[in-house]
């Protein structure tokens, strides 16, 4: 089957169903200027101050050791409070307003869903804007992130770090059991812009799978599963009517 075959099949599901669920990953924020983990891969080899990848540039020691190379590489990377939706997250909102979205879940932690408007999220990593300091735990506006070079903490002077950092990248339970709840009302789920295998989710709706990378044949073979290969601002506005 044809991309415009697939095309014409997700946004017949689409109609169909009312009560879809969205799962997003890095791929739906690239288009806002947000690198997914491949762009950041990049980032971070480019750098003469930091050797490793982006699990050592998330890990709470190294960025309380080298503040000032983290917070550089930290605003080329997550924290862009500037950065706004794009066409794929507002999709999202439309899908919502229209009473056919029942959420989104999320592994990102840019804000860009709350920032378009979607009303129902599960955040399994939170977000930047939830800060802490190291020292006396007090929390801290997340603008303060961005435009100090390295932030510290009005109540002691200790180093401001984002809780994801600081909690080792440990999901938050609740928003878990949450996303978890919604996956299981879902009788579409849309899976956007990760790499997270399709066939990992344990539930028996159809599935809408939009990516970057082509579709393999071994993919394309799935029951009950439609593969998309594109940009996700494209591919969601052509199947939302």
């Amino acid at each position: 089957m044809k991309q415009k075959q697939r095309l014409q099949q997700a946004a017949t599901l689409i109609r169909q169903h009312h009560q879809i669920v969205a799962f997003t990953g890095a791929g739906i924020s690239t288009e806002s200027g947000i690198p997914d983990l491949d762009g950041i891969d990049q980032i971070l080899h480019k750098s003469h101050k930091f050797a490793g990848d982006v699990f050592r540039f998330l890990d709470p020691t190294e960025a309380i050791a080298d503040p000032h190379t983290f917070y550089q590489l930290y605003r080329q990377t997550f924290c862009q409070p500037k950065a706004l939706p794009n066409k794929a997250h507002e999709a999202l909102v439309k899908l919502e307003q229209a009473k056919k979205l029942l959420g989104v879940v999320t592994m990102n932690v840019d804000y860009l869903h709350q920032k378009a408007g979607t009303r129902n999220l599960a955040e399994y990593w939170g977000d930047v804007r939830r800060n802490h300091c190291t020292i006396c735990h007090r929390p801290c506006d997340w603008q303060k992130t961005s435009t100090s070079a390295v932030p510290t903490c009005p109540n002691c002077g200790g180093l401001i770090l984002s809780d994801f950092v600081l909690r080792h990248l440990a999901t938050y339970p609740d928003e878990i059991r949450h996303g978890q709840q919604m996956l299981a009302k879902a009788d579409l789920l849309l899976i956007i812009g990760t790499r997270y295998p399709a066939t990992s989710f344990q539930v028996s709706c159809p599935k809408i799978v939009i990516n970057a990378s082509q579709v393999s044949m071994e993919n394309l073979a799935e029951s009950n599963t439609v593969y998309l290969s594109g940009e996700a601002t494209e591919l969601l506005s052509s199947i939302i009517a």
